[in-house]
């Protein structure tokens, strides 16, 4: 037997430390996969002992967890999800994804047909592989939202019509996406007014109310089209972005509310001059590195900064990896030798075709998408990189930090970015592809299987 499994935790290395946090949750992951076929088989005999007044009582009882816990356990041990069982039982996915995967499924319209049902099944259990089960719940309705606005749905019943897209919190962090479960209320409906199709799409249904308070502040309110919402978004996000802290301890101490309302103040006052709207994807600010020609020559590890403090050259690369470089070369009396052209950063042209490559941070399992990243060097600018696209992938901030500064490396492969993660994730370094932004999977039904074919369903316990 392995010493990473038997020697208290304190003895471990730090290697080992993560090896058994990676073993301890595959093995909780096989476990829960046992217990649901212990409750499978506990049902289909009927076994319950008398007193009881279900087999979830029962599970509640003994288990001590919730009735709603046990119906749920229930629910996923004699629901039709062979997938789901099968990663499960291998420990490739948690309790919580099953949870998420099965209660979807158990919702899923009854016009899809098994086939359907079971590409959304494998799609959700291939992205649970990689991805917390918060972002396979956002997956989950995405994909809701694309079959109850699927216009080959012939069903016509107006008795089990599909609410409208959930209220999304289009805040600064994505993370803010209301979960399905949590009862955010469904939005009124697509946008636009009442009337005949093409006059409701020339004459969107928007409004904006406003009023002065007493104490001379301006209050208002509005709601708008989609359209115009990705407009005011896409102007949002990058004006809203917290400003660099001006030392480690002092980050921007406004609120994502004050940091929006600044946002607004922006948009306004630019308004009045047109040409100085931000441009989507636009570069980012410049950086002016100035160096002596002998660091220049030298292979320096460090950088000191005018302040005096000491700066990793790694931290420097993971900076200025968005930022354009104008290399000022300075002569031992500091005169200026050559001051060089931006020649490193991504062209807007180049960041529109990585949003459709990529779709959005290609880290495994992240769902952040294009607005968010920005491009990196795989083989980086100052070791000779290019900037052209087989050199560059989508990250968002957090990964991007975490693909400079840990194990993590990007290789494209066919067109593909894929992430190789560090040994001690790994010790066989498997490169695994992002899945978190493929699109919904096409029903496959057609009219005259709308209405005959019923997917197995994943069947909810009382």
């Amino acid at each position: 037997m392995s010493t990473t499994t038997t020697l208290p935790a304190w003895q471990l290395s730090d290697r080992d430390l993560t090896t058994r946090l990676l073993t301890t949750q595959r093995q909780q992951n096989v476990a829960y996969a046992a217990q649901l076929e212990t409750i499978r088989e506990l049902e289909s005999r009927g076994a319950v002992p008398e007193g009881y007044s279900s087999t979830s009582a029962y599970l509640a009882t003994i288990l001590h967890v919730t009735l709603r816990e046990a119906r749920a356990r229930l629910a996923q041990a004699t629901g039709t999800l062979p997938l789901t069982w099968k990663a499960l039982s291998a420990g490739e996915i948690t309790a919580q994804h099953a949870t998420v995967i099965a209660e979807f499924l158990a919702d899923a319209p009854r016009w899809l047909t098994p086939e359907d049902y079971t590409v959304a099944e494998d799609t959700l259990v291939t992205l649970a592989g990689q991805a917390n089960p918060s972002i396979v719940r956002r997956a989950a309705t995405r994909l809701k939202i694309y079959w109850d606005n699927d216009p080959s749905d012939v069903s016509g019943s107006s008795s089990e019509a599909s609410p409208g897209s959930p209220d999304v919190d289009h805040g600064l962090d994505p993370d803010s996406v209301p979960d399905p479960s949590s009862g955010s209320g469904s939005g009124s409906g697509s946008g636009f007014r009442s009337g005949s199709g093409s006059d409701a799409a020339a004459r969107p249904w928007r409004e904006f109310s406003w009023h002065w308070t007493r104490t001379g502040r301006f209050r208002f309110a509005g709601n708008v089209d989609h359209e115009t919402g990705t407009l005011i978004e896409q102007l949002l996000v990058p004006l809203a972005a917290p400003d660099p802290a001006t030392t480690p301890d002092t980050p921007d101490p406004r609120t994502p509310a004050e940091r929006h309302g600044d946002a607004i103040a922006a948009i306004v006052d630019l308004a009045a001059r047109t040409p100085d709207l931000p441009a989507k994807a636009g570069e980012r600010a410049v950086a002016t590195v100035t160096v002596s020609l002998e660091t220049l020559q030298s292979a320096a590890k460090t950088i000191f900064t005018d302040d005096e403090s000491v700066l990793p050259a790694s931290h420097l690369r993971r900076i200025l990896c968005d930022a354009k470089v104008y290399p000022a070369v300075l002569g031992t009396e500091g005169q200026v030798l050559d001051l060089g052209r931006s020649a490193r950063t991504a062209t807007n042209a180049q960041r529109r075709a990585l949003a459709i490559r990529d779709r959005g941070c290609t880290f495994p399992g992240c769902d952040r998408g294009p607005k968010w990243t920005t491009p990196h060097h795989i083989v980086h600018w100052a070791h000779g990189g290019a900037t052209d696209l087989d050199n560059l992938a989508s990250c968002c901030e957090r990964h991007h930090r975490l693909l400079h500064h840990s194990g993590w490396k990007i290789v494209l492969r066919d067109g593909a970015v894929y992430w190789i993660p560090p040994s001690i994730l790994d010790p066989e370094q498997k490169p695994l592809r992002n899945t978190a932004h493929n699109p919904p999977p096409a029903p496959l039904r057609t009219a005259a299987a709308a209405t005959s074919a019923t997917p197995p369903r994943a069947r909810r316990a009382s």
